[in-house]
């Protein structure tokens, strides 16, 4: 439906009447003529859309900037906010980025071109390293049929090697960036704050029932390409009440809760989330993209009930439970009967998740899956497992999950009840990993026969083992 939206494009004020469910991308090309952000699989999946999207970070205390697909964003999420496109930053001329990729021929038809500009540009403003790796790991969501990788990679590192003394304070860095060229002086000078939305719920909450609940909009948009006119979305992504990390109580008892606005990105940067399982930051390159970890939210992972969900699966080994919202009212539910089968969920049709619940004591972690593609790919089995270790260093409280091998995201009781108590031993890992082939019942699809999945799940129980235990023993002695 029409609404009133008031956001800066590329440092500009803009104030229209906007179809709020409609993609970010058509509006740019259809009514800005702002054509240098380019339609490529309309899925997230090839960052050719890319734009930079300016929103207020997690704390509520300032700005941030995030790679966005303008495919998956919708109209009415930009109340309130900032974007800048690939014509934004070249409004001077050639960015010192553009010029690196045209040093290093990595653009021939030059379709996918302005997305990896987007997406380099923002590596140099984001927080985090500068280094080789996480240039590269920058484009990891944008495809090139042409030049081939090599030359986007040359670039890349040209330029973490030509930026690698910036400043880590944002301002500071912003300036410095400007003062290069990277950002125009003009833009960089709009992009510390943002404007006041024309609405006064810049979250979009109509009544529950009333309209789609849409998190980062990154499965949504996808089955929904072309929103008909009339909608009007509840963006729960946007919602500054349902975006938050906290923990609640102390001790033993205390809760990480997270909210339904939690994205992936913000998961995996959390020092609560680090210290309730440390390590785990070392699995986010292999979920999605940078792009899409930025937008998509871990409710949204959940609701939308895929059996082999990457987040789903992790959550579930970290004993999560949910706070679900409906006609019936409020109510606490275990994530794992939240399913009930094939992408069916114990949901009210009008009902949305409010927030996960974890435990926050520390546990040792590990996260596994299995797909054609080392990142940047749906597994054909996932499975994550938690435990504690007790003062004789017996395993205590063991969660085994797994995704890819049933209808639903499975908790393996048997397996975990075959740890339990044990040290960790060879043995005790072999027989929880029959236990896991027995207690599952896979299907045959394109990724794998129903075999295939069976002793695929039993190997990432024994890299799990390995991980936790380096040292205990070794991988013949577990696959023997």
């Amino acid at each position: 439906m029409l609404k009133s939206l008031r956001f800066r494009l590329n440092g500009k004020l803009v104030e229209i009447e906007g179809r709020e469910e409609q993609p970010v991308l058509d509006w740019l090309r259809d009514d800005t003529g702002l054509t240098g952000t380019r339609e490529g699989c309309r899925e997230g999946d090839c960052g050719a859309c890319l734009a930079l999207l300016g929103r207020r970070n997690l704390e509520g205390t300032g700005i941030e900037w995030v790679p966005a697909a303008t495919c998956l964003l919708a109209l009415g999420e930009l109340d309130g906010r900032a974007l800048i496109t690939v014509e934004g930053l070249a409004v001077e001329g050639p960015t010192p980025v553009m010029r690196a990729l045209h040093v290093e021929n990595a653009s021939q038809c030059g379709f996918c071109s302005p997305g990896v500009a987007v997406a380099l540009s923002h590596f140099l403003l984001a927080e985090g390293p500068r280094d080789e790796a996480a240039a590269v790991a920058s484009v990891e969501g944008n495809l090139c049929r042409c030049t081939g990788y090599a030359s986007i990679s040359r670039a890349a590192r040209a330029l973490s090697s030509d930026f690698s003394g910036l400043p880590l304070d944002f301002p500071t860095r912003l300036a410095a960036l400007a003062a290069r060229g990277v950002f125009p002086p003009a833009l960089a000078a709009t992009m510390q704050d943002l404007p006041e939305p024309a609405s006064a719920d810049p979250g979009g909450s109509p009544p529950l029932g009333s309209s789609p609940p849409i998190g980062g909009g990154t499965d949504w948009y996808v089955r929904n390409t072309d929103p008909a006119p009339g909608l009007s979305p509840r963006f729960v992504g946007r919602d500054p009440e349902l975006r938050f990390i906290e923990t609640r109580g102390s001790g033993d008892g205390a809760t990480l809760a997270l909210g339904a606005g939690v994205t992936v990105a913000d998961f995996f940067a959390s020092e609560a989330v680090r210290a309730a399982a440390p390590g785990i930051e070392r699995f986010e390159a292999l979920v999605a993209s940078p792009h899409i970890r930025a937008r998509a939210t871990l409710a949204g992972n959940i609701a939308n009930a895929s059996p082999v969900a990457d987040l789903t699966a992790m959550l579930l080994a970290l004993d999560a439970r949910l706070v679900l919202s409906g006609a019936s009212g409020a109510r606490e539910l275990a994530l794992a009967d939240f399913f009930l089968g094939y992408k069916k969920t114990a949901l009210d049709g009008d009902g949305i998740i409010e927030a996960m619940l974890l435990p926050a004591a520390p546990r040792a972690f590990s996260f596994e899956k299995a797909a054609r593609r080392e990142r940047l790919d749906i597994a054909a089995v996932n499975t994550a497992l938690s435990l504690a270790l007790d003062a004789g260093g017996a395993m205590r409280g063991v969660i085994v999950s797994a995704g890819g091998v049933g209808p639903v995201p499975l908790l393996l009781h048997k397996a975990a009840a075959v740890l339990e108590g044990r040290k960790p031993e060879a043995a005790a890992f072999r027989e929880a990993m029959e236990a896991a082939r027995a207690e599952v019942a896979p299907i045959s699809d394109v990724r794998g026969s129903a075999e295939f999945r069976k002793r695929v799940l039993g190997r990432l129980l024994a890299a799990h083992a390995l991980r936790l235990f380096p040292g205990a023993f070794s991988a013949e002695e577990l696959l023997a």
